[in-house]
């Protein structure tokens, strides 16, 4: 999915956003953020921070363990429930453009579809690349259990192994098909939301999904998607995606909108830039003053897939809002 440029058009679209689909339900921790835009300052030291909810460094351990380890199931806090690789392992993330607007507020094509665009990315999908030169990241539940902070887990619908460009055109929320009446999972609370077209035409292996992809000319908009609670669809979509290899394509998560995206601020758990690509820190740079003034401040990190140990790193001097260590 592709952020457009026209920001009037944007504006119209969020304040049409709340008429969308059932929102998650947010997290009961999480206060109630200020949601005003913030004014850019020439330097860090002009200034103050807001709640910094976890040191840089934890923040970067907890990103860099997540991108690293293969981890192959994870399970739901509290009911042990069949819960996608998203809840606990990877590394889920938005890239957005820099504008006159919240990064995580939602864009016109988001409001059409009832679900924005997100990636995942780990160290066994072959990414190397991805569609903006910065963005931010998502807090997984399990980190945020146990740093006792908000973390999202309901609201995930499907994934695709590349960006399947999706629009209103795919049909249920971006993840195509009219959707059938599935039963939800015991003990899932991603259950109402948890969706795949594969199933729905029979593509329930690693070895359909590829046949299925090469009869489509390897097409990405002509993608099945794969339910995201379905722990057996993510060994697929890692293997389909070393089978075709396709590094500078990226993976895509689509999440329920909820509201206008002025709630997502608490699960932020900072913010990323390309250093390869020209007006990423600036750009990962606005984005940290926007979230200081919405109430919290998170670090910048740099995303750098060549590194031999772990994909990000932490450096002082990226900080538009000065951290703690």
């Amino acid at each position: 999915m592709k952020r457009s440029a026209r920001l009037l058009t944007l504006m119209a679209f969020i304040l049409l956003s709340a008429c969308h689909s059932t929102p998650p339900t947010p997290d009961a921790q999480a206060p109630a953020p200020s949601t005003q835009g913030a004014t850019p300052a020439s330097t860090s030291s002009a200034i103050t921070p807001r709640v910094q909810l976890q040191k840089p460094q934890d923040v970067l351990a907890s990103v860099n363990k997540n991108y690293s380890e293969i981890t192959t199931s994870c399970k739901q806090y509290g009911t042990s429930a069949d819960r996608g690789l998203y809840y606990c392992s990877g590394v889920t993330l938005r890239t957005v453009d820099d504008g006159a607007f919240n990064p995580w507020a939602y864009s016109p094509t988001a409001v059409a579809i009832g679900a924005t665009s997100y990636s995942w990315i780990r160290q066994d999908t072959g990414i190397n690349n991805l569609y903006h030169p910065a963005g931010f990241i998502l807090r997984n539940k399990v980190d945020a259990i146990a740093a006792g902070l908000p973390g999202l887990d309901t609201g995930f619908i499907c994934m695709y192994p590349y960006d399947a460009w999706t629009t209103t055109v795919n049909g249920h929320q971006g993840c195509g098909l009219k959707p059938r009446i599935i039963k939800p999972q015991a003990g899932n609370d991603n259950g109402a939301y948890a969706w795949g077209s594969c199933d729905a035409i029979g593509v329930t292996t690693t070895a359909q999904w590829n046949a299925d992809f090469r009869a489509r000319a390897q097409n990405l908009e002509k993608q099945c998607s794969w339910n995201i609670d379905k722990p057996s669809a993510w060994v697929s979509m890692i293997s389909s995606r070393n089978t075709f290899g396709r590094r500078d394509v990226w993976t895509e998560i689509l999440l329920n909108n909820y509201n206008n995206g002025n709630s997502m601020p608490r699960y932020i758990a900072a913010f990323f830039y390309d250093p390869r690509k020209a007006g990423g820190l600036t750009a990962a740079q606005n984005f940290q003053r926007k979230l200081n003034a919405a109430g919290y401040s998170v670090p910048i990190l740099r995303l750098q897939f060549d590194l031999p140990l772990g994909a990000f790193s932490y450096v002082a001097a990226d900080q538009a809002v000065p951290q703690s260590q």
